[in-house]
């Protein structure tokens, strides 16, 4: 799988990013988000159904993209020293119900850098195994509530269970209960345009398909604001 970089936001400082992080809380992080990287490749190559040809393909598979992942983890790195340039900011994180497990650290730890320099996250709700739950765990993990607002886009009995349950935790939710009787497309819709309002820096993340998101990323650059736009196909 490969990924993506498009943004309009240009004033990163250095490639080699780790030098200029300077919250150690968040080099931390960052070390243990690799640890979990290896421990997921380790995980997969160790299956006991390793000896089979699709484990094997997913072995290739993986050692083949180490490197596209590597420039993937730079680019966020390169973000998140722009961020830090730049907070405090309000920045909303959107993108794809579909998500994977790799994917998911990269928006927690994304997340968790943006609230650890001051900057006040918007997100929305949907599948638990997606992008703006991933962006709740990841704010959940700062410990900073008053940093987070989760506006769902109708109202919360509407959510998954599972999202439901993270929720719960969350300080800051705002329901646009009057979509309720609206397909969740024109609610979703709807409420990122509430959530583009509300930010300065829009980050989303998208397959070439994922028309509500790209269509959110189209909208707040139409409205000068910062995008940073990745995509994951």
């Amino acid at each position: 799988m490969s990924i993506a970089f498009f943004t309009n936001f240009t004033p990163f400082v250095s490639f080699n990013c780790r030098a200029n992080l300077k919250s150690e809380p968040l080099k931390k992080r960052i070390v243990s988000f690799k640890k979990d990287r290896k421990s997921l490749k380790l995980g997969l190559s160790n299956d006991k159904n390793s000896e089979s040809k699709p484990s094997s393909n997913i072995n290739l598979l993986i050692q083949s993209n180490e490197d596209e992942r590597d420039k993937m983890f730079d680019t966020i790195l390169q973000e998140l020293s722009a961020i830090q340039q730049n907070a405090p900011r309000k920045v909303a994180i959107l993108g794809t119900r579909h998500f994977s497990y790799l994917h998911q650290q990269v928006v927690e730890l994304l997340t968790y850098a943006n609230l650890l320099v001051g900057n006040h996250v918007f997100t929305s709700g949907g599948a638990g195994n997606g992008t703006n739950a991933a962006v709740i765990r990841g704010a959940l993990r700062a410990e900073k509530p008053d940093f987070l607002t989760v506006v769902l886009p109708q109202s919360l009995k509407k959510q998954p269970p599972d999202v439901r349950e993270i929720l719960e935790k969350v300080q800051n939710i705002v329901e646009m209960t009057e979509n309720d009787d609206l397909s969740l497309d024109v609610a979703s819709r709807l409420c990122n345009s509430e959530i583009i309002d509300r930010c300065d820096h829009l980050i989303t993340f998208a397959f070439h398909d994922s028309d509500v998101v790209l269509d959110a990323s189209k909208e707040a650059k139409a409205l000068n604001k910062l995008v940073t736009l990745l995509y994951l196909d």
